[in-house]
Protein backbone atom coordinates (compact mmCIF):
# COMPACT_ATOMS: atom_id res chain seq x y z
CA UNK A 1 0.00 0.00 0.00
CA UNK A 2 1.31 3.46 -0.88
CA UNK A 3 0.58 6.39 1.38
CA UNK A 4 -0.35 9.70 -0.14
CA UNK A 5 2.35 12.31 0.47
CA UNK A 6 -0.06 14.55 2.36
CA UNK A 7 -1.38 11.96 4.81
CA UNK A 8 1.24 12.91 7.40
CA UNK A 9 2.31 16.51 7.86
CA UNK A 10 5.97 17.27 7.27
CA UNK A 11 7.73 20.55 7.91
CA UNK A 12 9.93 21.75 5.05
CA UNK A 13 13.63 22.31 5.76
CA UNK A 14 16.76 23.12 3.80
CA UNK A 15 19.70 20.82 4.58
CA UNK A 16 23.05 22.47 3.90
CA UNK A 17 26.64 21.25 3.96
CA UNK A 18 30.11 22.36 2.88
CA UNK A 19 33.26 20.39 2.13
CA UNK A 20 36.59 21.27 0.50
CA UNK A 21 35.45 24.75 -0.53
CA UNK A 22 32.13 23.63 -2.03
CA UNK A 23 28.72 24.18 -0.49
CA UNK A 24 25.35 22.70 -1.28
CA UNK A 25 21.80 22.59 -0.08
CA UNK A 26 18.60 20.70 -0.73
CA UNK A 27 15.00 20.96 0.38
CA UNK A 28 13.78 18.04 2.46
CA UNK A 29 10.38 17.29 3.91
CA UNK A 30 11.50 14.20 5.78
CA UNK A 31 13.59 15.52 8.65
CA UNK A 32 12.63 14.79 12.20
CA UNK A 33 13.85 14.96 15.75
CA UNK A 34 14.48 11.42 17.02
CA UNK A 35 15.94 12.26 20.46
CA UNK A 36 16.58 15.37 22.51
CA UNK A 37 19.77 16.02 20.54
CA UNK A 38 19.41 13.88 17.39
CA UNK A 39 17.94 14.63 13.94
CA UNK A 40 17.12 12.12 11.19
CA UNK A 41 17.15 13.12 7.52
CA UNK A 42 16.67 11.16 4.32
CA UNK A 43 18.81 12.11 1.29
CA UNK A 44 18.81 10.51 -2.16
CA UNK A 45 21.81 9.26 -4.11
CA UNK A 46 21.59 11.99 -6.76
CA UNK A 47 22.26 14.70 -4.20
CA UNK A 48 25.54 16.61 -4.38
CA UNK A 49 24.74 17.87 -0.90
CA UNK A 50 24.79 14.28 0.39
CA UNK A 51 28.35 13.90 -0.90
CA UNK A 52 29.33 17.12 0.88
CA UNK A 53 27.74 16.21 4.20
CA UNK A 54 29.19 12.71 4.22
CA UNK A 55 32.60 14.11 3.23
CA UNK A 56 32.60 16.77 5.94
CA UNK A 57 30.74 14.73 8.54
CA UNK A 58 28.53 17.74 9.29
CA UNK A 59 25.32 19.37 8.05
CA UNK A 60 22.71 21.92 9.07
CA UNK A 61 18.93 21.70 9.07
CA UNK A 62 17.44 25.13 8.35
CA UNK A 63 13.77 25.27 9.40
CA UNK A 64 11.59 27.21 6.95
CA UNK A 65 8.63 29.43 7.75
CA UNK A 66 5.38 29.37 5.79
CA UNK A 67 6.36 32.55 3.92
CA UNK A 68 9.59 30.97 2.57
CA UNK A 69 8.11 29.00 -0.30
CA UNK A 70 10.53 30.51 -2.84
CA UNK A 71 13.55 29.37 -0.79
CA UNK A 72 12.10 25.85 -0.64
CA UNK A 73 11.63 25.82 -4.40
CA UNK A 74 15.12 27.23 -5.05
CA UNK A 75 16.86 24.54 -3.00
CA UNK A 76 14.49 21.82 -4.19
CA UNK A 77 14.41 22.50 -7.89
CA UNK A 78 17.96 22.37 -9.17
CA UNK A 79 21.16 20.42 -8.67
CA UNK A 80 23.85 22.12 -6.53
CA UNK A 81 26.54 21.09 -9.02
CA UNK A 82 24.77 23.03 -11.80
CA UNK A 83 23.79 26.28 -10.06
CA UNK A 84 24.73 28.31 -6.98
CA UNK A 85 21.56 27.95 -4.93
CA UNK A 86 22.97 30.37 -2.36
CA UNK A 87 23.25 33.29 -4.79
CA UNK A 88 21.25 36.19 -3.35
CA UNK A 89 20.48 34.30 -0.13
CA UNK A 90 21.86 35.77 3.11
CA UNK A 91 23.80 33.08 4.92
CA UNK A 92 26.85 32.56 7.10
CA UNK A 93 29.00 29.61 8.14
CA UNK A 94 28.16 27.99 11.43
CA UNK A 95 30.48 26.43 14.00
CA UNK A 96 30.65 23.20 11.98
CA UNK A 97 31.38 25.00 8.71
CA UNK A 98 27.92 24.28 7.29
CA UNK A 99 26.12 27.23 5.66
CA UNK A 100 23.26 28.61 7.78
CA UNK A 101 20.38 30.57 6.25
CA UNK A 102 20.07 33.91 8.05
CA UNK A 103 16.34 34.37 7.54
CA UNK A 104 14.89 31.01 8.55
CA UNK A 105 13.11 30.14 11.81
CA UNK A 106 16.04 28.11 13.16
CA UNK A 107 19.25 26.37 12.11
CA UNK A 108 20.44 23.15 13.72
CA UNK A 109 24.07 22.19 13.16
CA UNK A 110 24.74 18.47 13.28
CA UNK A 111 27.63 16.03 13.22
CA UNK A 112 26.91 12.83 11.28
CA UNK A 113 26.54 10.04 13.79
CA UNK A 114 25.07 7.14 11.80
CA UNK A 115 24.25 6.40 8.17
CA UNK A 116 21.77 3.71 7.14
CA UNK A 117 21.29 2.30 3.66
CA UNK A 118 23.40 1.57 0.62
CA UNK A 119 23.26 3.16 -2.81
CA UNK A 120 19.90 4.93 -3.13
CA UNK A 121 18.34 6.89 -0.33
CA UNK A 122 20.25 7.08 2.92
CA UNK A 123 18.93 7.75 6.38
CA UNK A 124 21.39 9.97 8.22
CA UNK A 125 21.31 10.59 11.96
CA UNK A 126 23.02 13.74 13.14
CA UNK A 127 23.83 14.84 16.67
CA UNK A 128 22.93 18.49 17.19
CA UNK A 129 26.05 20.36 18.32
CA UNK A 130 24.89 23.97 17.87
CA UNK A 131 21.65 25.81 17.16
CA UNK A 132 20.52 29.29 16.20
CA UNK A 133 16.93 30.32 16.83
CA UNK A 134 15.86 33.30 14.75
CA UNK A 135 12.12 33.12 15.49
CA UNK A 136 10.33 31.19 18.21
CA UNK A 137 6.80 32.13 17.17
CA UNK A 138 6.33 31.14 13.52
CA UNK A 139 4.15 29.02 11.26
CA UNK A 140 6.18 26.28 9.54
CA UNK A 141 6.11 25.63 5.81
CA UNK A 142 4.32 22.29 5.41
CA UNK A 143 4.83 19.78 2.59
CA UNK A 144 1.74 18.90 0.58
CA UNK A 145 1.24 16.45 -2.27
CA UNK A 146 3.80 17.57 -4.91
CA UNK A 147 4.14 21.09 -3.48
CA UNK A 148 4.32 23.08 -0.25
Amino acid sequence: MNLRHDMLNHGVNVVTAAHEGRKGGLTVAWAMQVATDRVLICVGSQSTTRELLLGSGTFAVNVLRRDQLEIARRFGGRHSAEVDKFEGIACHLGQTGAPLLNDCAASLECEVEQVYGEGGERLIVGRVVAAEFHQTDYTPLIYRESDY
